[in-house]
């Protein structure tokens, strides 16, 4: 046991940072992984738009594959929140894999609060009449963020959700009653509803439908007139006939207006995604049944360097290997390492056994090329998950 346990942290060790930097150094920033930043053609003169794109974990092993899409607005502030969420929930599989895209400017030392108040606000409803261009900036979520996603990352545009705090929730709340079809969920944290009437009654006497799902959600400490405004509005969804899939609506106790959004934005995805969740309620005993542990496969490169063509193209049809395997639910958590950063190549658990977790390496392309190898570590010397997937 001692000698898998230093198995184990070998490899995992191989994922590490080289250590603190030395003195006098400036250590490196802390970079999100798998995530690509991307600015968006100019459409107007005062300002860049960009998206801060969180890739699923089979983006690039599985090239023929499509993805749902979740926005959030004010990406600058909460990409990162809705990530971690994502992955807490993808971990769970209460969602499918996403591309999570953060709505935001390119720009350096850029005022938020007055960009996001032109973009988000209803036109005329912010403090001057100038302000408040919420239409224009849906129409560049769908006119050039959505063509660009669809295009360079499969983006499945039939399954594109919308969330947003404050100025963002009123923004999904007036997309959903503006342009019904754009998206299949909104959620909507703290909402700013006061200006929302007539768009709400406009919608109610034009007969259409709404055929996604909301989540809308205030906090107990929120103030007292901006959280009975939002109770209101709901009340008066809740009794229309248009919302068809369903409005989801819960006071979060004890926190204030934008300590709620963690908690919102987890129930508020889970909801909205909930018609194509993988799995849905309490989680399978698959894992553990009948006292199974997990059984962990490492997969390292064969021979140092590499890089040739016949090479290259054993790695991609190990990668689609360990993507159907995970796809049929024999391996779970498949993790490839970043290109050049460490010894180890990929990882997968399997509940299965040694005998059929040794079988599954024996099998992969790249092992029977001889350009990987591979080892198995189980019982409780199998971490449950690589660290940083």
């Amino acid at each position: 046991m001692p000698r898998l346990r230093a198995l184990r942290w070998a490899l995992w060790a191989a994922l590490a940072a080289a250590g603190p930097a030395a003195a006098g150094e400036t250590a490196p920033p802390f970079v999100v992984a798998n995530t690509e930043v991307r600015v968006l053609p100019r459409t107007r003169p005062d300002r860049l738009y960009q998206l801060e794109i969180g890739l699923p974990g089979s983006f690039r092993r599985d090239p023929s594959r499509r993805y749902p899409v979740v926005f959030v607005t004010d990406g600058y502030w909460d990409f990162t929140t809705v990530l971690a969420i994502y992955g807490d929930l993808r971990y769970s599989n209460y969602v499918p894999e996403m591309l999570v895209v953060g709505l935001g400017y390119s720009g350096e030392r850029l005022d938020y609060d007055a960009l996001r108040l032109d973009d988000l606000l209803p036109l005329g409803a912010g403090p001057h009449p100038a302000e408040g261009h919420a239409a224009r900036f849906l129409d560049l979520i769908e006119r050039a963020a959505m063509p660009l996603l669809q295009r360079e990352y499969r983006a499945d545009l039939s399954h594109c959700y919308l969330m947003g705090d404050s100025k963002g929730g009123g923004f999904a709340l007036y997309a959903m009653l503006t342009r019904p079809d754009l998206f299949r969920g909104y959620v909507a944290d703290s909402p700013v509803t006061a200006d929302l009437g007539g768009f709400e009654q406009a919608m109610a006497d034009s007969g259409r439908a709404v055929t996604a799902r909301l989540y809308v959600s205030t906090c107990a400490n929120e103030w007292p007139e901006f959280r009975r405004g939002i109770v209101g509005f709901c009340d008066r969804l809740a009794a229309r006939a248009y919302l068809k899939e369903g409005l989801r609506f819960r006071i979060i106790p004890n926190l204030r207006h934008a300590d709620g959004k963690p908690e919102s934005y987890m129930q508020g995805l889970r909801y909205v995604c909930e018609p194509i969740a993988p799995e849905r309620g309490p989680m399978p005993d698959d894992h553990g049944a009948e006292g199974r542990m997990p059984v962990q496969i490492a997969f390292l490169p064969a021979r140092p360097g590499g890089g040739s063509p016949g090479e290259e193209a054993a790695l991609a049809r190990h990668e689609a290997y360990l993507a159907r395997l995970e796809r049929q639910k024999t391996l779970w958590q498949v993790y490839t390492a970043p290109r050049g950063e460490s010894r180890l190549y990929s990882t997968a658990t399997s509940y299965r056994g040694r005998a059929e977790a040794e079988a599954l390496g024996r099998a992969d392309p790249a092992v029977a090329a001889g350009v990987l190898t591979f080892t198995v570590i189980e019982g409780e010397d199998a971490p449950s998950r690589p660290p940083g997937s």
